[in-house]
Parts: structure tokens; C-alpha cells; sequence
């Protein structure tokens, strides 16, 4: 082939000549597959890149005298492969035997589905793994003498499971931003390491709608 397809699919918008149908719907169909197979791919990658940074974590924070802690966030983190999994299952639902723009805004409108339900999910997981790492350097040998030590110096102020009441407010209401704020978060998070595709795929949508009208 001498021509790649970005190359072909270019001059088939300078080059009025170049609009016979049958092309370009060959076109969209190499240029919405390609896009849809490169995110396909990178979320396996991801999910992958989920299972070996749990179990990394895991060994790590066992070794360091924190396997409790070590163990819920891997079933955290474990719970996202596993829900990852189903979203991804879910893919071969969409219908292939019908146009590529059809056919590319079903899985432009999957994507968005999967961002939601995500959001849902880390408007709690944020907050569980930050109280977690919280109470566990509560318990901690350091974390235990800072927080008697400033309930001391604070002696009349309230204890809240021996712990002063301004840090146990202190570590709610930082939870409560991470659940409130946990949708840009992930958004952040998720344009870092699609960012490219996913605006591809928006281009792709763009100049089909475009030749529709």
C-alpha cells in the first residue's frame, strides 16, 4: 500500500475528486476500527498495568509492616480489574453490522458510559484508600506518638477515639473533597493516558457528522 490510510483518508477531504462513496466508507471503516482496536488495547494495558501495580503494592507494604492496609488497597484496585473486565465484555455488544459512524458513535457513547460509571466508583474509592492510609499511620509507631503528643498539648480538646477531634475533622473533610472532586479527577487521569485516541476518535466523529450534513 502505498499511500497510508491517514494519508488517503486526508486527501479524501482536499480532493473533491476523491469523494466517491465507496472509498470513503471503506475509509471510515479502516479509521473508526483502528481507533476503537487502539483504545480496546490500551484499556487491556491499563487493566494489565492495575493487576501488577496491586500485587507490587501488596509485597511492598507487607515487607514494610503494613499488609492489612496492603491488602485492601490491592482489593480495591482488584475491584476496578474486575469491573474493567465486565465494561470491556460489554464491547461485543455493539452492533457491527451497521454503519462505521453508527457503529463509532455506539462505542463513542460506551466510552462515556464507562467514564460515568468509573466516576461512580472513585467517588468512593478515593476516599476509602485516603482514610485507610490515614488510620494506618495513626497506628503506626509515629503516627501513634504525633497524635498523643499533640492530644496532650491540646488537653482540653475533644478526642474522638482518642484521637483530637480537629484531625479526625481534618481527614473527613479531605475525604469528602476527593469524593466530590473524584469526577476530574479521573477525567485527568484518563486523558493522561488516552488523551491522544480519545481525541482522534472525537476528530473521527467530527468529520463524519460534518460529511453528513
Amino acid at each position: 500500500m502505498s499511500q497510508s490510510i491517514e494519508q488517503i483518508w486526508k486527501k479524501g477531504f482536499v480532493d473533491n475528486k476523491a469523494l466517491i462513496a465507496p472509498k470513503i466508507n471503506d475509509l471510515y471503516n479502516k479509521k473508526s476500527q483502528n481507533i476503537v482496536d487502539k483504545l480496546h488495547r490500551l484499556f487491556k494495558y491499563n487493566l494489565i498495568g492495575i493487576v501488577i501495580g496491586a500485587l507490587i503494592l501488596l509485597v511492598v507494604l507487607s515487607y514494610k509492616g503494613a499488609p492489612i492496609l496492603g491488602g485492601f488497597l490491592c482489593f480495591l484496585l482488584m475491584s476496578l480489574v474486575v469491573i474493567g473486565k465486565k465494561q470491556l465484555n460489554t464491547l461485543s455488544d455493539i452492533n457491527k453490522n451497521v454503519s462505521s459512524y453508527q457503529y463509532i458513535k455506539a462505542f463513542d457513547s460506551w466510552l462515556k458510559g464507562l467514564m460515568d460509571e468509573y466516576i461512580k466508583i472513585y467517588t468512593y474509592l478515593y476516599p476509602l484508600a485516603f482514610v485507610a492510609v490515614m488510620v494506618r499511620l495513626a497506628v503506626s509507631e509515629d503516627g501513634a506518638k504525633i497524635i498523643t503528643d499533640t492530644a496532650n498539648h491540646f488537653s482540653e480538646s475533644l478526642l474522638i477515639m482518642g484521637t483530637p477531634w480537629f484531625i479526625v475533622l481534618a481527614v473527613t473533610v479531605l475525604a469528602g473533597l476527593l469524593a466530590y472532586f473524584a469526577g476530574p479527577i479521573y477525567r485527568a487521569d484518563m486523558y493522561s493516558l488516552y488523551g491522544g485516541a480519545m481525541k482522534k476518535l472525537d476528530e473521527v466523529i467530527a468529520d463524519m457528522e460534518e460529511l453528513r450534513k
